[in-house]
C-alpha cells in the first residue's frame, strides 16, 4: 500500500466520518509466535508478492499469458494448478484475514472499532482449519477473483458482510490490492459452488474480471459522509463531489 506516486508513501484511510493519509495500522496482541509463523508460511509469504504494485501485478500478469478454462463477456476462469498457482495458500490467506476480523473488534484510525460478525460455529470451524486441527470446512467455498480494473488494484477493505444476497445469504468479502475474495457459508453447498472454490477439493478455480462494481460495495455509503482532512482536503474536494453525484441505483451489491 506504500506505492505512492505523489511522494507521500502513506495510504489513504477512510471511515464514514473522515479520510486521511496516514501510516496508522490496526494492531493488537492476538497470536502466539507459532501461529504468526503458520499464517505467514501457509498464506501471507506466498500471496503478498503476487499483489498489485506500482507498475506490475504479478498475479494478473500470470493469468494474462495463460489459457483460461473458459471465458465469457464478464470474466475468465483458470485452474490454479495449470497456471502454477497454489489455490490452497490463496484460500488459507483469505480465511486468515476473515477469522482475524471476526475474532474480536479492531480499533480504527478515527478511534472507532470495526469487526465482522461471524456465527460462532463458523468462527470455530475457521479456527480449527487455520490451526491445522481439521481439514477444509465442508460448508465453505472461497471464490477468488483477480481484478483487472485500476481502482480495485489500489484498494484494501477489511472483511465485510455482502448485503442482499438472496442466493447465498451468508457471504463475506474483502479486497486486498486487486485480489477480491468472497467467502460463502452454506449448509450442504451445491456441487457447482464447491467446484469453483479456489481450495477445498474442487476444481481450484481463480477468476479474472473488472471488479469496479464490487469495489464500491463497502465504501459507497462512506463516500457520502467522509470528510477529507489534512493533505487530502484540497485535492479531494473535486473528487468527493463527483462521487456524490453517482446515482446509488447504479451501485449494485454482489449477487455471487
Amino acid at each position: 500500500m506504500r506505492d505512492s506516486l505523489n511522494g507521500n508513501d502513506n495510504p489513504v484511510l477512510m471511515s464514514r466520518r473522515v479520510s486521511v493519509q496516514s501510516n496508522f495500522q490496526m494492531t493488537q496482541p492476538l497470536l502466539c509466535s507459532g501461529c504468526e509463523r503458520r499464517f505467514s508460511e501457509l498464506g501471507e509469504s506466498y500471496v503478498l508478492p503476487l499483489l498489485s504494485r506500482k507498475k506490475t501485478f504479478p498475479l494478473l500478469d500470470r493469468l494474462r499469458i495463460a489459457m483460461p478454462l473458459y471465458a465469457t463477456f464478464q470474466n475468465s476462469a483458470f485452474e490454479c494448478p495449470r497456471v502454477g498457482l497454489d489455490g490452497e495458500k490463496l484460500g488459507y490467506f483469505g480465511l486468515s484475514l476473515l477469522w482475524r476480523a471476526g475474532v474480536r473488534p479492531w480499533r480504527t484510525f478515527d478511534k472507532a472499532t470495526t469487526s465482522v460478525q461471524l456465527d460462532a460455529n463458523h468462527l470455530e470451524k475457521l479456527r480449527r482449519y487455520l490451526s491445522g486441527e481439521t481439514g477444509w470446512p465442508i460448508n465453505l467455498a472461497v471464490i477468488v477473483t483477480v481484478a483487472t480494473d485500476f481502482v480495485s488494484q489500489q484498494s484494501c477493505f477489511v472483511p465485510f458482510r455482502v448485503p442482499d444476497n438472496p442466493v447465498f445469504p451468508t457471504t463475506y468479502g474483502t479486497m486486498i490490492k486487486g485480489l477480491y475474495y468472497r467467502f460463502v457459508f452454506q449448509d450442504n453447498p451445491p456441487a457447482a459452488l464447491r467446484a469453483i472454490s479456489v481450495s477445498g477439493g474442487g476444481m481450484n478455480l481463480i477468476f479474472a474480471r473488472d471488479c469496479a462494481d464490487k469495489s464500491w460495495e463497502p465504501v459507497a455509503s462512506m463516500m457520502e459522509s467522509t470528510v477529507p482532512k489534512g493533505s487530502l482536503a484540497k485535492p479531494m474536494q473535486g473528487f468527493a463531489g463527483k462521487v456524490r453525484e453517482i446515482d446509488p441505483a447504479t451501485i449494485q451489491p454482489s449477487r455471487h
